[in-house]
């Protein structure tokens, strides 16, 4: 007897972004359910259960604060403190994929993602559940491979354009050269 599919939940107010995550997904063998706001998302969530979630961090157009997504990350660890989460996000920058982190996502994808990296981290966060009474998020634990991948995604973007690397980022020029040299890029 097989297993049933995992199911994922992505909240994302881009439909473009969802029904390209829905086709990877789909490809490999999981059931993508498709949330454009929060409170679409708190309904789906309550209604059906999901085996992990994935969250943009921004609902409105312009907006790259990432207030809305921090707000629903930190809703959803104070329910279900061992969903796993992975943050997918194109404008936020690094800190605040890096905030997310800490407060419980297990790992960030950058917009638009590489299929292959998307996977594993899904696959990454599925096979490594976050430890409910752990004071320590284990997210914490990726957080420097975390941050080269998303660098190195970034200056690749960018077709390493520092200035526009370092913007996309959310960082000055010197702290993705700091950070560059720390990770050996």
């Amino acid at each position: 007897m097989s297993k049933p599919p995992r199911t994922a939940l992505f909240l994302d107010d881009d439909a473009d972004i969802l029904d390209a995550a829905g086709l990877v997904l789909t490809r490999h063998g999981m059931t993508l359910i498709k949330a454009q706001s929060p409170e679409e998302a708190r309904e789906k969530l309550a209604a059906t259960p999901v085996d992990i979630l994935l969250l943009d961090l921004n609902y409105r157009r312009g907006d790259t604060s990432g207030e809305a997504g921090l707000n629903f990350l930190a809703e959803q660890m104070r329910l279900t403190p061992a969903l796993p989460v992975v943050v997918v996000t194109g404008h936020s920058g690094m800190s605040i994929a890096i905030q997310a982190m800490r407060m419980g996502a297990q790992d960030f994808v950058v917009k638009p993602w590489n299929n292959e990296r998307f996977m594993a981290s899904i696959h990454a966060a599925l096979a490594a559940p976050r430890a409910v009474s752990s004071p320590v998020p284990p997210a914490d634990l990726n957080l420097e491979r975390s941050e080269k991948e998303l660098i190195k995604e970034a200056l690749n973007r960018h077709q390493f354009n520092i200035s526009q690397a370092a913007k996309d980022l959310g960082v000055t020029r010197a702290a993705l050269y700091r950070r560059m040299e720390k990770h050996g890029l």
